[in-house]
């Protein structure tokens, strides 16, 4: 580089101290990753990992099976959204029905890899094959 090339800088925002909603522990959200993100983060790095592994529960609050979505409320209340392409095969959700998912994190929060649990006699009744 001579002396007379100009150098470009790029201008980031500061780095902000936020708190997440899991946990409850402060972490700091940079220049970088506010850049990237138009939507400030709800979780801690830690407890995104986490959440977007493990497995949640709720209740099926309604599904329409001809237009292909409905709405699961999860055990903290709040209602997600669902799509028939995100439901495990075979599996048919109906209101009132228990069921386990992923969240798939974005501009809008979905349920994904949905899975209608079974009733319990029948999983304490089922008998290991030979």
């Amino acid at each position: 580089m001579s002396a007379d090339t100009p150098v470009l800088y790029l201008q980031l925002p500061p780095d902000r101290t936020l708190s997440c909603q899991h946990c409850g522990i402060a972490f700091v959200w940079t220049g970088w990753e506010q850049r990237r993100q138009a939507q400030k983060p709800e979780h801690c790095p830690g407890c995104r990992r986490l959440l977007a592994v493990s497995r949640r529960w709720g209740v099926v609050k309604w599904f329409d099976a001809r237009k292909g979505f409905g709405f699961i409320t999860m055990t903290d209340g709040t209602d997600i959204f669902v799509r028939r392409r995100d439901v495990i095969r075979g599996d048919r959700l109906r209101k009132g029905k228990l069921v386990s998912f992923r969240v798939k994190e974005g501009k809008n929060k979905r349920a994904i890899k949905v899975r209608a649990q079974r009733p319990q006699e029948k999983q304490e009744n089922a008998q290991p094959s030979e």
